[in-house]
């Protein structure tokens, strides 16, 4: 099945007249500096910036199912993650795409304006987005950052705990991945 590419043409509205901002298929938005975003996750707190991040994911998630359905079964996986990366980039979030390490899942975002401060508000929107384009409850958690790209590995609750535990001993996030198939296999 050939999958429609991705194309934000005509997704974003000006009206100017009225002073306000459009996403095709969402309520008014509003523009603001990607560093004010940042000081205002800085302070809101943990549960906050989560619930935030998540109600940001859930819209860009709806956006990717009311082009291709629920759960988007009918684009596979590449197909998924261009929409997905798209949507990301019309908020202005960076740019999206997909490492396979053995079964597990490693997202990028590369040319993020939020930095290193608001690598846990991009990991919240894309558990959002997971939970409500696919239906799964999972975790988005920070491998690391290197050349301005961040990776993030999608997985349960269960293991996410397992590998912030390792990262926090200080392995490697490639170690982290490699322990967990080494538990996948026993």
């Amino acid at each position: 099945m050939a999958v429609t590419r991705f194309d934000p043409s005509h997704s974003v509205k000006f009206d100017l007249g009225r002073g306000s901002v459009h996403l095709e298929g969402t309520g008014a938005r509003v523009l603001v500096p990607a560093d004010a975003l940042v000081e205002l996750c800085r302070h809101a707190g943990a549960d906050s910036l989560t619930d935030f991040g998540r109600k940001l994911g859930t819209e860009v998630g709806l956006r990717v199912t009311a082009h291709w359905g629920e759960g988007g079964l009918n684009i596979g996986v590449e197909g998924f993650v261009e929409h997905l990366g798209g949507n990301l980039a019309l908020l202005g979030l960076g740019s999206l795409s997909l490492e396979r390490w053995g079964k597990a899942l490693v997202f990028v975002v590369e040319g993020s304006p939020l930095g290193s401060a608001g690598d846990p508000l991009l990991a919240a929107v894309i558990e959002g987005a997971l939970q409500r384009s696919l239906g799964r409850d999972t975790r988005a958690v920070v491998l690391g950052r290197d050349d301005g790209h961040v990776r993030f590995l999608v997985i349960g609750a269960p293991g996410a705990d397992r590998v912030r535990a390792w990262l926090a001993e200080g392995k490697s996030w490639g170690e982290a991945i490699a322990r967990l198939h080494e538990g996948s296999a026993a």
